[in-house]
C-alpha cells in the first residue's frame, strides 16, 4: 500500500528524525564526559635511606614515589631499579644516555637523553637509618677518611663516609668498616687478593662470592658534582 504524506507529515517527520539525531549525539557526548580517564601506574614506596644526591638533585631521607613517564615504556620494577643504582653511583655520573634534572628539595626527573624516563618525589620523611632490598643496609654512625687516598681506580678524599651492605652480603657493618680501613692503609693502593672494586658504585667484593662477600661506600653528602 502507497502513503502519500502532505508537505506538512514530511516537515514532521524530518523534525522528528532531526531531535533523535541530536539526542543520540548528545548521550554520546556524556558517555565520554564520564569515561574514567586511563589509570596512572602507582608504583610501591621507595626508601631512600640517609640525605642524599645525585648530582644536582637534592634527596633528603624518606618515602619516595617513583612514577615512570607515560611514553617511557619503562615498569615500575625497573624503575625502582634504575632509582636505586643512581643513589649507588659513586661520582653522580650516571650511565649514558641518563641524566637528572632537579626539581627542588625531595624531587627529580631522570630522563634518557632527549626522552623521557621516570621521575621521584618525597612523600613522607623519616629518620636516617634501616634497610631497602634494591640497595641494602645502612650501616650506623660514619667513616672518617683521615687523608685522601687511591684505593683501585678510586680517590676516597678526606672526609665522612658511610658503608652499605648489599642485600645479600653476609659481611657485618664492624667487619665492613675493618676492611676498608685494611684496604686504604694498602701501599700504593693495591687491593689484597682476591678483592677487587667495582669503581662505578665504590662496591669492594670477592669474585668468588660478590654477593655475599661485599661492602659498599659512599660519601655522606651523596655522590656528584652540585651543577
Amino acid at each position: 500500500m502507497n502513503l502519500v504524506h502532505s508537505p506538512a507529515v514530511r516537515k514532521s517527520l524530518a523534525a522528528s528524525v532531526v531531535l533523535a539525531l541530536a539526542g543520540l549525539l548528545a548521550l554520546l557526548a556524556l558517555n565520554v564526559a564520564a569515561a574514567p580517564a586511563a589509570a596512572v601506574t602507582s608504583c610501591p614506596s621507595f626508601r631512600v635511606l640517609h640525605n642524599d644526591r645525585i648530582g644536582a638533585a637534592n634527596l633528603p631521607a624518606g618515602n619516595y614515589t617513583v612514577t615512570p613517564a607515560a611514553t617511557s615504556e619503562i615498569s615500575c620494577a625497573s624503575a625502582s631499579q634504575l632509582f636505586a643504582r643512581f643513589l649507588e653511583d659513586y661520582d653522580g655520573v650516571l650511565p649514558q644516555p641518563w641524566r637528572v634534572i632537579a626539581q627542588g628539595t625531595g624531587k627529580a626527573s631522570f630522563a634518557r637523553g632527549s626522552q623521557s624516563g621516570f621521575s621521584v618525589a618525597r612523600t613522607s620523611g623519616g629518620g636516617e637509618g634501616g634497610g631497602n632490598p634494591a640497595i641494602g643496609k645502612l650501616c650506623s654512625g660514619t667513616f672518617t677518611v683521615n687523608n685522601s687516598t687511591v684505593v683501585g681506580p678510586l680517590r676516597f678524599t678526606r672526609g665522612q663516609y658511610l658503608l652499605y651492605i648489599p642485600a645479600r652480603s653476609l659481611i657485618s657493618c664492624h667487619r665492613a668498616s675493618v676492611l676498608f680501613t685494611r684496604f686504604l692503609a694498602q701501599p700504593g693502593g693495591t687491593l689484597p687478593y682476591p678483592w677487587r672494586l667495582l669503581n662505578q658504585t665504590a662496591t669492594f667484593y670477592k669474585p668468588a662470592h660478590p654477593l655475599r662477600s661485599a661492602f659498599r661506600v659512599e660519601p655522606l653528602a651523596g655522590s656528584g658534582p652540585t651543577s
